[in-house]
């Protein structure tokens, strides 16, 4: 009974044991297989994305290395660029144009382009910027710019639009290329071409008036030569002494006339020597009197040295006999008979003004200002029919300039001209 009872018991403990037991599960095939292919699905993508981040950092290395470039490019071009918006507000600049504006790159950005445009030529840069941001292509105008200690620079403008960058507001990239050496360069060229048209110009009178004053001196030296060498026997001593003084005039004529071409040719060549030195100008002035009497007795005209006795200058004697001797020659041609002609000075602030004055018919006002311009050389006859070659005043004023003086006429019709020059006063 007992027995029973035990094996009863036992088999009780059994049957609760494997209740309480979990059950093992039975292992799918299928889920396995799923579980497998889901792993090498996460170990191809984890593959890619290795493969996607290595080419990312490659890209970003070589995205950096072109930044880099074209950083390098923009700050150390030798070209002065600026990044500019739609207003003219710089956004960016590199060294050459912090460079050339002489400001710092900092203090550059922010400002107004149009800030360093003279005001009259905003206009040109206003329609400049407008133009880049309205158009596809390339824009370019020429102006000026003035960077900050005032210095002026002509500049060629080369602006365009940058349509790939990634901020959304406009911007445009502008160049700046100098011109001011080439500007300086064309200038230059200008005034080379126009002093050449001037001389050649020069030339061409000059040729003329050897063409044409030349001639009729040496027509009258062969005809009066040609009748003192054939007919001097049959000729009375009145006549011999006629035709001498008149051989004599013309040779004294041709000989002024050829220095004032040597002296001119001289000039041009830039080959006639300043020699500096103190002159006592009432001598010099007599001297020039004494030569030219004979020409004033012709018409009867005094001349007289008013020069104030004691008075000394500075200047290259030659250069200084050839000017008192032109004017004064140039005085007795148009003044008419039984007239005057006066020599003067007055001392002025370390100067010396010197005064060739006549009683002459005087000077048109509108031929005045050509009178001493090579450009201009037109001569007119005397009040007794003397011809001239028109280069003498020219040369007196190429000769005072060089001697660091001035030149000036004053003159009214009928009532008589007055040349004045002026010279430095000696330190006596």
């Amino acid at each position: 009974m007992n027995r029973t009872k035990k094996e009863s018991g036992k088999i009780v403990i059994k049957k609760a044991k494997k209740k309480i037991e979990p059950k093992p599960k039975k292992t799918s095939v299928e889920k396995i297989e799923d579980v497998k292919k889901l792993v090498h699905l996460l170990q191809v993508h984890q593959i890619e994305l290795e493969h996607q981040n290595e080419e990312l950092r490659i890209a970003q290395e070589e995205l950096e290395v072109s930044r880099n470039k074209y950083v390098n490019l923009f700050d150390f071009s030798p070209i002065p660029y600026f990044t500019l918006d739609p207003i003219g507000k710089i956004m960016e600049v590199n060294l050459s144009a912090s460079k050339m504006f002489g400001i710092d790159r900092k203090i550059l950005i922010g400002k107004r382009f149009s800030s360093f445009i003279p005001m009259d030529e905003k206009d040109i840069f206003n329609s400049f910027i407008q133009t880049v941001f309205t158009s596809p292509v390339k824009h370019s105008c020429e102006l000026k710019v003035m960077s900050k200690d005032k210095r002026v620079f002509s500049v060629l403008l080369e602006g365009l639009k940058l349509d790939d960058t990634l901020e959304s507001d406009p911007k445009c990239q502008v160049a700046l290329i100098d011109l001011t050496e080439y500007k300086k360069i064309e200038v230059s060229l200008k005034e080379s071409n126009k002093e050449l048209k001037k001389l050649n110009n020069t030339k061409d009178r000059f040729f003329a008036i050897i063409a044409h004053d030349l001639r009729s001196p040496f027509q009258s030296f062969l005809s009066t030569s040609e009748l003192l060498s054939t007919e001097i026997e049959t000729l009375s001593q009145e006549d011999i002494l006629l035709f001498s003084r008149g051989l004599h005039d013309n040779l004294t004529k041709f000989y002024r006339l050829l220095e004032n071409l040597l002296n001119w040719s001289m000039m041009q060549k830039d080959m006639l020597e300043y020699k500096s030195t103190s002159i006592n100008l009432y001598d010099a002035v007599n001297k020039i009197i004494e030569i030219s009497n004979q020409c004033a007795l012709k018409k009867n005209i005094s001349l007289s040295n008013n020069v104030v006795k004691g008075t000394f200058v500075i200047a290259d004697v030659d250069m200084l006999r050839s000017v008192i001797q032109n004017l004064i020659l140039n005085a007795i041609k148009f003044t008419q008979m039984e007239g005057q002609v006066i020599v003067s000075s007055v001392e002025k602030d370390g100067f010396v003004e010197v005064s060739v004055q006549d009683t002459g018919i005087g000077i048109d006002p509108e031929k005045s200002s050509k009178l001493f311009n090579f450009e201009t050389i037109f001569t007119t006859n005397g009040t007794a029919g003397e011809k001239g070659t028109g280069l003498g005043l020219p040369l007196c004023k190429e000769f005072i300039e060089r001697n660091d003086g001035t030149i000036r006429v004053e003159s009214e019709l009928g009532k008589g001209s007055t040349f004045t020059f002026t010279l430095r006063k000696a330190i006596s």
